[in-house]
């Protein structure tokens, strides 16, 4: 009898070890495949080569509040794009941001005639010029917009989620912002 209570304890640990083997497996194969198709998280190996002229900017911010906008930009000009950024040197072109807008609008109401969807949208304008004033990047406007569900049961997870949302919407445009400096042809 010790031994057919043995047995069972046995196969339990079997398979234990085989469900434990298989999902390393599937992980495993499914971080290969990741991997080569060139997936990376946002934010890795995102390196921008801007055009030479813009080496070095300063940062200027009209018609915005807070610093939040500048210190995203600054913050990514340095990691991804390799810019310098500085202060007060008057030699050095002048990337703009402009007017910063957040909104929200309703987009579904339920049946109780309450909002159950939203829109938010975001835009934030920019441009580049040199030190003598001449426009090397056209004002461009960077426009998104996020959708995302309301819950009248927990109202202040849902403001929390807008505004991580709203933060989130701020990273996308500085990214956007270098992308189209990369691409410019100043």
């Amino acid at each position: 009898m010790a031994s057919r209570e043995r047995t069972p304890k046995k196969n339990v640990a079997a398979a234990a070890c085989y469900r434990v083997c298989a999902s390393l497996l599937v992980t495993s194969c499914a971080l290969l495949l990741l991997s080569g198709c060139g997936f990376h998280l946002r934010g890795v190996g995102e390196e921008q080569q801007l055009p030479e002229s813009l080496s070095s900017l300063r940062l200027r911010q009209v018609n915005i509040e807070g610093l939040s906008l500048k210190r995203e930009m600054e913050r990514a000009l340095k990691t991804q794009a390799r810019v310098q950024v500085v202060g007060e040197d008057k030699s050095v072109p002048v990337l703009t941001l402009y007017d910063e807008r957040s909104d929200t609008r309703a987009i579904s109401v339920g049946r109780d005639v309450r909002v159950s969807e939203f829109l938010l949208h975001y835009q934030v304008g920019f441009d580049v010029r040199d030190a003598s004033g001449k426009e090397l990047v056209k004002r461009q406007d960077v426009t998104l917009q996020r959708t995302f569900s309301f819950d009248k049961n927990a109202v202040l997870a849902m403001e929390r989620e807008a505004e991580e949302m709203r933060a989130r919407m701020r990273e996308d445009a500085v990214q956007q912002i270098i992308r189209r400096l990369a691409a410019s042809r100043t």
